[in-house]
């Protein structure tokens, strides 16, 4: 098969074309995402050329980002698009980010992380605290759908009856592909367009990358 007819059966392309004959936003913009990548998909599925992987990029850009930006919210959006970068760097949020204040005000960060640490800490009346661990972030919907499942170490300082405390979020930006999911349960949509982007990072359209936010809290300690 020839490149220049692998490009023209693309989905990249079917993706470039739909974008370009509709306005944002669509009516059921998930739904019909998915239809143009399937159409697509099906077209290529059995190619090897590695060389479809760069108008991928592009049709991402015009068509993903934006839908990722209006249905989640700017982290989701703006994560993706770094993932388009051919060889994306790590992204590092410090403690005034934007980013940084959402993880600061979700209930897991508090209740499960901050809470629990300083309890322990002031049960056992130490001086510090550290201690690693990993937490689900669900109760936010931008952050659930730009890190998810988060790893964490946090440390803690006393000073002069109080605890300051930095929690460093780690998390690496991919898609799980799992083949059953994607035909049952309640999120079918959610799980295709998962595995859809999964192949997009076998290809080289999606890139991982890994996020740090950097969180700073300062509690009551014991005296």
């Amino acid at each position: 098969m020839s490149r220049k007819k692998i490009l023209e059966g693309a989905y990249s392309k079917n993706m470039l074309v739909y974008a370009g004959n509709n306005t944002f936003p669509f009516e059921n913009p998930m739904v019909e995402l998915e239809k143009t990548w399937v159409r697509g998909v099906e077209k290529v599925k059995d190619s090897t050329d590695t060389v479809i992987h760069f108008p991928d990029r592009k049709a991402f850009t015009l068509v993903a980002v934006p839908i990722a930006r209006k249905k989640y919210g700017d982290i989701t959006a703006n994560l993706l698009q770094h993932s388009l970068d051919y060889k994306p760097g790590h992204l590092h949020f410090n403690e005034w980010s934007y980013e940084a204040q959402q993880i600061k005000k979700s209930k897991e960060h508090n209740m499960y992380v901050i809470d629990k640490a300083v309890q322990k800490a002031n049960d056992k009346k130490v001086k510090s605290f550290s201690s690693e661990g990993s937490i689900a972030i669900e109760s936010d919907r931008d952050l659930y759908n730009a890190f998810h499942k988060m790893k964490y170490k946090i440390d803690g300082t006393y000073v002069k009856g109080q605890w300051e405390i930095t929690t460093i979020y780690y998390d690496k930006y991919n898609f799980e592909y799992n083949f059953k999911q994607m035909f049952t349960g309640d999120n079918k949509l959610g799980w295709a367009a998962a595995n859809l982007t999964n192949l997009m990072e076998s290809w080289g359209t999606l890139n991982e990358y890994t996020s740090y936010v950097t969180v700073t809290d300062t509690k009551k300690a014991w005296k």
